[in-house]
């Protein structure tokens, strides 16, 4: 089986003059060789996809959106990484937190807090890495995360700012958490990044969490295949 990269090397070639088309295979290709310095893109990732009208416009670009469509699978499987933040999102972030304490929990491997900390951002990072041995055997978090559960995390630490990006939607563990800040009063904010009653989070968070969609952690984060993540404050 061909590696990922040497595919996306391969498609470069075969559409060299297809600048749209090249945008998204460069794109991709810029991503993963970042992640493998442990590095962020710098921006957003385009829609690696096609729609049906470019596809029947030009059937050779059939197989290339079958190859683009298995980009997040590729990072899961090497990287362990399910979410991809970017370098001005990071940014964006940074300036809302605005120099208040950090939480991160369900941490994986931690790109989100090792960005912050570069930022010199105050953050403390936690997993319980129940996900080991999965689709990638042996976690490599970017920075220092501590071995908690999310669930205890919250009880026992002091924080301003909760994270937690694509919680999985075979537990309820985040409707427990918004359950503990609820009576906790917890006055602070809790950002949430997933898809709204789809791939991430339980049907019980999503049905009783009141959430907004700020423009500033939104602006510079955008959906890259068929996952409509966003990024969350939930109350």
């Amino acid at each position: 089986m061909i590696p990922y990269l040497e595919q996306l090397n391969q498609w470069e070639e075969k559409f060299a003059t297809a600048s749209d088309v090249l945008f998204k295979i460069q794109s991709a290709k810029k991503a993963i060789v970042s992640l493998k310095l442990q590095q962020l893109p710098k921006n957003n990732l385009p829609l690696l996809s096609f729609s049906e009208k470019e596809i029947f416009s030009n059937f050779a670009l059939m197989p290339l959106d079958d190859d683009l469509a298995m980009f997040r699978q590729e990072i899961i499987q090497t990287f362990g990484i399910w979410h991809i933040p970017n370098q001005r999102w990071l940014v964006d972030l940074h300036h809302f937190i605005n120099g208040r304490s950090v939480l991160e929990i369900m941490a994986g491997n931690a790109l989100i807090s090792a960005g912050l900390r570069q930022l010199q951002d105050e953050v403390t990072s936690t997993d319980n890495f129940d996900w080991r041995g999965q689709d990638i055997l042996t976690p490599k978090p970017w920075t220092h995360v501590e071995q908690e559960d999310a669930l205890e995390s919250v009880k026992r630490r002091s924080f301003d700012v909760l994270i937690l990006s694509w919680a999985p939607d075979t537990q309820n563990i985040d409707w427990q958490i918004l359950t503990t800040l609820r009576n906790q009063g917890f006055s602070g904010d809790f950002i949430v990044i997933g898809e709204q009653n789809g791939v991430t989070n339980s049907p019980e968070f999503w049905q009783n969490a009141i959430l907004s969609q700020p423009e500033i952690l939104n602006q510079n984060h955008k959906p890259f295949d068929t996952i409509k993540d966003a990024v969350w404050l939930v109350k």
